[in-house]
């Protein structure tokens, strides 16, 4: 039997890791579409994106058109007769007549348990709201995002200290994997595809670097896992003396203890500055002011000449619904 032909979408490091993945094994993968090539850097350089460079070391066909509805670009697609797309954070809207060039379906990787966290940033929205229990899901391309009918799906707990980029190093693997079970079977797997429970679906919007304010109001875990979250961006932050003061390192001492006035730091150790919580004690280990180096807690409080008690202070973070700016 011929394999399928596919053309992969992707645009990011973790599209261009399950690309290897699926070149890896006897999947027909006949083109690559990525987005367009970005200056970055001091010197506003033209950079590929990493799906670029794969396809590029693969030998194989690249499209990286502005917009991907496109009439010539889509009619380039349908020459190749394709039978599946494989979309895997590819980050443009797909269009009613490009869902309709692949003979079965154009399947996409999300990296939640549809219907929970539908959008840009699953895995972090996951940390932040001290979800337990995550995984991947593979689900046909629909007109609403991450709406279609789900083909296959694969859960793994989440410890309760890991961080986003350790839970994506989990994550890569498994969705590579079940996406390439789903591409070997995607006709048995597509005619018992299960619609998505609309009255339990999420949201994971897009990071906002304001989704990063500690409110120290908040118990000192909802703060922990905020910060765990939102790494590597955009991170967390409050306010000391009414300048803004990032915090690159935190961890719960305590969950219930009851220590003073919410933002106080309590006491300096060497590990870091006890601070009090709405429930709680925090304890932060390292800490950076706008324009300066990132420093150890205790160094930077030295340098500061800061004794306890001193307060910090809450910043409200934007709320996850907020339209965007």
């Amino acid at each position: 039997m011929t394999p399928p032909r596919i053309i992969f979408f992707g645009t990011p490091e973790v599209a261009a890791q399950t690309l290897y993945g699926l070149l890896a094994t006897e999947l027909n993968v006949v083109g690559v579409v990525s987005q367009p090539d970005r200056p970055r850097g001091r010197g506003r350089r033209l950079e590929p994106t990493p799906v670029h460079r794969a396809a590029e070391a693969a030998g194989l066909p690249l499209w990286q058109p502005e917009s991907c509805g496109a009439k010539d670009f889509i009619a380039e697609l349908e020459a190749l007769e394709p039978d599946l797309f494989a979309v895997v954070a590819y980050g443009q809207f797909i269009p009613k007549r490009l869902r309709r060039v692949p003979a079965l379906a154009p399947l996409n990787l999300h990296y939640s348990l549809l219907p929970a966290y539908r959008g840009a940033a699953p895995v972090n929205w996951a940390l932040v709201e001290g979800a337990r229990r995550t995984g991947v899901s593979v689900q046909r391309v629909s007109r609403r995002l991450d709406a279609g009918d789900v083909l296959l799906r694969a859960a793994l707990e989440v410890p309760p200290e890991q961080t986003a980029p350790e839970l994506f190093e989990r994550l890569i693997p498994l969705g590579t994997s079940t996406l390439i079970a789903a591409l070997r079977h995607a006709p048995r797997l597509l005619e018992a595809a299960h619609t998505q429970n609309e009255a339990a679906a999420t949201r994971a919007p897009l990071l906002h670097r304001d989704h990063g304010g500690l409110d120290f109001r908040r118990p000192a875990r909802e703060l922990f896992d905020r910060w765990r979250g939102l790494l590597p961006w955009p991170g967390v932050f409050c306010r000391l003396e009414g300048e803004r003061l990032k915090v690159h390192r935190c961890r719960v001492l305590d969950e219930t203890a009851e220590s003073g006035e919410p933002g106080t730091v309590t006491a300096i150790e060497e590990m870091g500055w006890r601070v009090a919580c709405g429930a709680g004690l925090l304890l932060i280990e390292e800490v950076q002011q706008a324009g300066k180096r990132r420093q150890d807690a205790a160094e930077f409080a030295r340098g500061r000449r800061l004794s306890p008690p001193f307060v910090l202070e809450s910043v409200e973070p934007r709320p996850k619904d907020a339209p965007r700016d």
